[in-house]
């Protein structure tokens, strides 16, 4: 059985579990409540009526304590995760810099990472809605929200999906048509390129016959 240690003022001071403590003078000693948590000591009401100690939880604060405890450890726990990947993203950016990796190397990293705090996210919002305080401190959550790897291409691995002749092409053209030259001056301020983006630029080069019909869908395939 669980004491709590009550002092004149009939403020909480402490508890203690050996069944054989004896008050001492300025405190006395009653039983915690069923469920008592010493993390909710906080939220423990005592109420003295007739010379009877009687101790009631605030069930409205120490939900709202408990969630925001839970929720805080989700976030310690997320930011350990991510940590955890440091290694990765490092390596892979290394890699990429010296030529032996590429961008989908670094995404894969940063999906995995952004998995993680999506996870996260989503576990605080389920932790917030439970209304029972048990439910609460022992709620768990895993890294379960899928994140798709980004599609993307540097601007020279973009390029290069170009044959020479058809760079010239739109080099040329670009000179007279300030549609296609501002296209051109967005893909060389670029330091990547999301295939998807650039579907409809590359379907009217072909429609201006500056690339072949069906180059667009083999350049971004």
């Amino acid at each position: 059985m669980t004491l709590l240690i009550i002092d004149n003022a009939n403020q909480i001071t402490g508890y203690s579990q050996d069944d054989n403590l004896q008050a001492w003078e300025g405190v006395r000693l009653a039983p915690a409540p069923d469920g008592f948590n010493p993390a909710l000591v906080a939220h423990c009401i005592v109420k003295v009526s007739k010379g009877k100690t009687t101790i009631t939880l605030n069930l409205d604060t120490a939900l709202t304590a408990a969630k925001a405890a839970r929720c805080s450890q989700i976030k310690e726990e997320a930011a350990r995760l991510i940590a955890a990947t440091d290694w990765k993203l490092q390596r892979a950016k290394e890699r990429d810099t010296a030529g032996w990796g590429s961008l989908a190397d670094i995404d894969q990293v940063l999906a995995e990472r952004e998995a993680i705090r999506r996870s996260s996210d989503t576990a605080e919002l389920a932790a917030n809605a439970l209304t029972d305080i048990n439910a609460v401190q022992v709620f768990t959550w895993s890294v379960d929200v899928p994140v798709p790897t980004p599609n993307r291409l540097t601007r020279g691995e973009f390029l290069d999906r170009f044959t020479k002749e058809e760079t010239a092409a739109i080099l040329a053209a670009a000179d007279a048509n300030a549609s296609l030259k501002a296209w051109v001056m967005r893909l060389e301020n670029s330091d990547w390129i999301k295939p998807a983006e650039a579907t409809p630029g590359l379907q009217a080069l072909e429609i201006a016959g500056l690339i072949q019909p069906g180059r667009a869908a083999a350049i971004l395939a």
